[in-house]
């Protein structure tokens, strides 16, 4: 299958389509039965998986920018009434291949690769034994078996040893045992855990001492370099330096990823012109294009993102050409977020020769250019990290590519405005704008 019809159906079982796409859909899946095989295994999955890492299914955006109204709602929730009975009986453990170990599902912003044998199984991966995980960004749901499971946080790198056993050489993960499963059992360069019916979470830094916080029933801990040894309870927490000394801390256990984290629509298209408020130029803004040449045309946010407990922020444009002017010249063309009336983040055609989408995080830190240009008008998506501060651009829409573009903001920020534009001389030609936010 095509990785656009793999795209379109995450976006319908997100409920991220208008009523014509779905309708559109539906008549596909009548006449192809390659792409009803396609969308079976991944209803499959996602249900299943988003039961045990989400508890529940993706929230749909009642706010009626470009998803289901109320016909379309009621397509939804029958669609929903289906594949939660197919996902009572499916288990995304038994479609695995006699020597894989583990199914791995993967948030909407991560960034992965996998070393050793793997195999997709509809809209997850199966791995084998030996297997190494590399998690740029974003999350990972592993799950060994009904009752062991695990949230990874990126970066981290990750090893599948066995059907019981994972090394978590960097990050964050947060792991669950239960029923009468045997075993899980976690290394770390500085130490072991062996769980009996739990859960923990863990965190291993390039700098620092690996920790562990019990949230719930017993895990026993060894040093690795002094073979010291520990027996935690739910509210305990320990680390081990690098000479191996266990030391009791607080316990967070807390700050762990629960689950993959849901990403939900805040800004689409259709525009309306009325939300812009146009600093100068006359810029044209219908319903499925906003374009012009030298102008800027900022819009509010109805509030400030992310919101709440979440943590990251895409925006996918889609820039297209316009026999308006150039995308790329010495001038400037893009996107800008702003807090408190300050420009935080530009990305697009930056001031310069160069012909390339860039990243800008000002605070006089100079325009960030990719190694290989990236040129011409395409679909670009940035991503923020609001806890890390970690902001880059990725080709395409979701699920993101590695980065081509990676730069720093100050942690914490929230944006109010929006701002697409472009200088003298410049044009800028938006046919689709999106801004999710989630984690």
């Amino acid at each position: 299958m095509k990785k656009a019809d793999h795209l379109l159906v995450q976006k319908t079982l997100d409920g991220d389509v208008s009523r014509e796409e779905f309708d559109a859909f539906q008549e596909r899946l009548r006449k192809e039965p390659d792409l009803a095989d396609l969308y079976e295994g991944y209803a499959h999955i996602h249900h299943a998986l988003s039961e045990e890492f989400e508890g529940g299914f993706a929230e749909l955006d009642s706010g009626g920018r470009g998803r289901f109204h109320k016909a379309g709602l009621v397509l939804v929730a029958a669609a929903v009434v289906v594949l939660t009975s197919l996902a009572l009986w499916f288990r995304p453990w038994e479609k695995m291949a006699a020597d894989d170990v583990a199914v791995l599902t993967f948030s909407v912003d991560a960034v992965w690769q996998i070393e050793g044998d793997s195999r997709p199984i509809g809209g997850a991966t199966g791995v084998s034994k030996g297997s190494h995980l590399s998690l740029r960004q974003g999350r990972a749901g592993v799950s060994l078996e009904p009752s062991v499971t695990a949230v990874i946080e990126g970066p981290a790198e990750l090893t599948f040893v066995s059907e019981t056993e994972m090394a978590l050489n960097r990050g964050r993960g947060f792991f669950h045992r239960g029923g009468s499963s045997l075993a899980l059992k976690v290394t770390t360069p500085r130490m072991t855990a062996l769980d009996s019916g739990t859960e923990f979470g863990m965190e291993v830094l390039p700098e620092g001492p690996d920790q562990i916080h019990v949230t719930q029933g017993s895990v026993s801990v060894t040093s690795t370099g002094t073979s010291a040894a520990a027996n935690l309870t739910e509210g305990d927490a320990l680390q081990v330096d690098a000479a191996g000394k266990l030391e009791v801390i607080p316990a967070n256990g807390a700050s762990f990823p629960r689950g993959l984290g849901r990403f939900q629509t805040v800004f689409n298209v259709p525009f309306d012109a009325k939300d812009w408020r146009i600093d100068f130029g006359s810029p044209s803004i219908g319903a499925q294009l906003l374009e012009g040449a030298n102008f800027t045309a900022y819009c509010r946010l109805k509030q400030a993102q992310p919101a709440d407990d979440a943590t990251v922020l895409l925006a996918t444009i889609d820039v297209a050409k316009t026999s308006a002017g150039e995308f790329h010249t010495d001038g400037w063309a893009g996107m800008s977020f702003f807090s408190g009336g300050k420009e935080m983040l530009f990305f697009g055609d930056s001031f310069g020769t160069r012909p390339t989408w860039s990243l800008d995080v000002k605070q006089r830190v100079p325009v960030i250019l990719p190694e290989s240009p990236v040129i011409g008008p395409r679909e670009v998506t940035l991503r923020y990290d609001a806890r890390s501060g970690a902001v880059s651009l990725h080709e395409g829409s979701v699920p993101l590519k590695a980065p081509f573009c990676e730069g720093k903001l100050p942690a914490g920020l929230r944006f109010d405005e929006i701002r697409l534009g472009a200088s003298s001389g410049a044009a800028l030609s938006v046919q689709s704008l999106q801004i999710r936010t989630g984690g």
